[in-house]
């Protein structure tokens, strides 16, 4: 790619964004995220009401079709297509996020009864590192050791990221039967996890950056993510263009993470059409997921779940 192609990248995702509504903000109608403004005088009509107050979904992005869905979970957040035969969804702050044998059970009964795949489940101890695990079919759930990526290549799989600010990078090449679920905050930023998933992917298994999707979940935005200049420096050594992804406007900076992501998959192969971002920030104060950020006694886990 050319030097400057991140921030190409950069541009063709900002000319994406500009579709949407003036303030960012969405409302629910029928179960689906669309966007809306809010005028100062005018509350607008489809915005989702609690008791007597409106209550507008936090999404930073044109994703408008991202659906909410009730399960035996709760609230879970499900893409608007998806291949056949692949199931991919995030729970909400309805769910703790703590994973056992009968949790994982329940679960993949979710993803049976949504998606009607069959599969088990891995997960990962997440250490906030950049080490990538192969995650075979099994009997019963599993918990890999000191990993924040999975990927198979195994019918029967299912791959659970654990997220409370931090970004949910899903993978799969529908083609060559291959998924991958990442988890992504700035320290795995930093360390280019998702990079090298891909590498390891590509490596191990016939997958095509060319003809593959990828999924950016809930996480924390740039409207949130106050950081020090630290972090800039550290994603700023991995990343020549990190700069174009930070948002200089307030006191201190900001950072897009998924921006960040997002031009790293397009760098590697992904066509932009095939980068689905959801948009949805976790720490906006009327979020629907778990955040660290505004919540940090509370806990909770939301799962990112992918499955084939």
């Amino acid at each position: 790619m050319h030097p400057d192609g991140l921030i190409h990248v950069r541009l063709h995702i900002a000319a994406a964004l500009a579709g949407r509504g003036a303030s960012g903000k969405v409302g629910r109608v029928g179960g689906k995220v669309r966007p809306c403004v809010f005028d100062d005088d005018e509350e607008p009509m489809h915005v989702h009401r609690v008791g007597s107050l409106p209550r507008p979904l936090c999404i930073q992005s044109p994703a408008v079709n991202w659906i909410i869905e009730q399960s035996e979970i709760g609230r879970i957040v499900v893409p608007p297509s998806l291949p056949e035969g692949f199931a991919l969804s995030y729970t909400t702050i309805d769910f703790e996020g703590r994973l056992n044998d009968d949790v994982a059970a329940q679960l993949m009964r979710v993803v049976r009864d949504r998606f009607g795949v069959d599969a088990t489940l891995s997960s990962c101890a997440q250490v906030h590192g950049k080490n990538v695990v192969n995650a075979a079919a099994g009997e019963r759930w599993r918990e890999c050791d000191s990993c924040d990526a999975l990927w198979s290549a195994s019918r029967g799989t299912a791959l659970a990221i654990k997220i409370a600010d931090c970004l949910p990078v899903s993978i799969a090449d529908s083609k060559h039967r291959v998924i991958a679920n990442i988890h992504s905050g700035w320290r795995g930023a930093a360390q280019r996890i998702v990079a090298e998933t891909l590498d390891v992917i590509e490596r191990e298994t016939e997958f095509d950056a060319g003809v593959a999707q990828a999924w950016l979940g809930p996480t924390i935005r740039s409207c949130c993510f106050e950081v020090g200049e630290e972090v800039v420096d550290q994603l700023r050594t991995s990343y020549p263009h990190a700069e174009t992804f930070v948002d200089r406007s307030r006191a201190k900076p900001h950072v897009d993470v998924a921006g960040l992501t997002a031009a790293l998959l397009i760098q590697r192969g992904f066509a932009p059409e095939n980068v689905h971002d959801s948009g949805l920030c976790t720490r906006c104060d009327d979020s629907i997921f778990h955040s660290y950020r505004r919540d940090p006694n509370r806990g909770g886990r939301n799962l990112a779940l992918i499955a084939r």
